[in-house]
């Protein structure tokens, strides 16, 4: 009987020990302390030679944020500090150009907060099926992220689009994307997952928001104008459009408001019809 009690009371332990182990134990080999990772608001991929890219990120800076980082236009903080900073470096793939930031960076890069993707114009018009296929197949990436065709440099765009009232330009594209466009559709909105299925299906034509930035200025009224190289802000027009994974053309703001309509991209809307 004895013997009986001691075989019972060899499981329990065991089971006991496990329990205690899974409890305690669960989920913290992995983990890594907020503070101690660099998150990327927005990526920028352009081409910078033969089989080389030039890969833009943009990250948070926290700290920004803390001393009340400017709002309009991505301003300083209080502290002098920028809600975000811009990390460029060339290689011959995104997962390279990856790991060379990660060295230059003292926190662990994450795309846990990635909000949009610019492809550059020169990439476009080279092909961009391998830098998409990398997002794709990213284990943090998601494929409602935003996909953004710049006219001319995807780089500019992340160093010098300052949004209007959003803190971080990444934010404001991705607030941008997201706006109901009833009444002025002048740009295609497209994510990662729609538009990798346009690039790769045949018979299919892919449209992507197209994105340039435009220097600002206020007049004497307090209105912003065009023509000064003071301000910068991030502007929206037309879309760009792809045969197979390669740019042939943009499609200006009228245009690409027909080819929402033709699609089925548009919700209501008041137009005016010339009699």
């Amino acid at each position: 009987m004895k013997l009986t009690v001691a075989r019972l009371k060899v499981p329990i332990l065991f089971a006991l020990i496990l329990i205690f182990l899974s409890v305690n134990l669960s989920g913290c080999w992995s983990r890594v302390e907020i503070e101690k990772m660099a998150f990327i608001s927005m990526v920028g991929v352009d081409a910078a030679g033969p089989q080389e890219l030039l890969v833009s990120f943009q990250i948070v800076n926290p700290g920004g944020f803390a001393q009340g980082g400017g709002g309009g236009g991505g301003g300083e903080g209080g502290g002098g500090e920028k809600p975000f900073f811009v990390l460029s470096v060339k290689a011959r793939s995104i997962p390279l150009a990856l790991a060379k930031v990660s060295q230059e960076s003292p926190h662990r890069v994450r795309f846990k907060q990635l909000n949009a993707i610019i492809l550059g114009e020169d990439l476009g018009k080279e092909g961009v099926a391998h830098v998409i296929d990398f997002f794709v197949r990213h284990w943090e990436m998601r494929r409602s992220i935003w996909v953004v065709m710049a006219h001319g440099s995807a780089q500019e765009i992340l160093l010098k689009g300052a949004p209007v009232q959003e803190k971080v330009p990444g934010v404001a594209v991705k607030v941008q994307m997201e706006t109901p466009q009833a009444f002025n559709p002048t740009f295609y909105p497209v994510v990662l997952g729609d538009f990798l299925t346009d690039i790769s299906e045949e018979g299919r034509d892919a449209i992507v928001a197209a994105a340039r930035v435009k220097p600002m200025q206020e007049n004497k009224a307090g209105q912003s104008e065009t023509g000064s190289t003071e301000n910068n802000q991030l502007v929206f027009e037309g879309s760009g459009v792809f045969r197979g994974d390669k740019l042939v053309g943009y499609l200006g703001p009228s245009e690409t408001r027909g080819a929402r309509w033709i699609k089925g991209k548009i919700d209501g809307g008041i137009y005016t019809v010339p009699t």
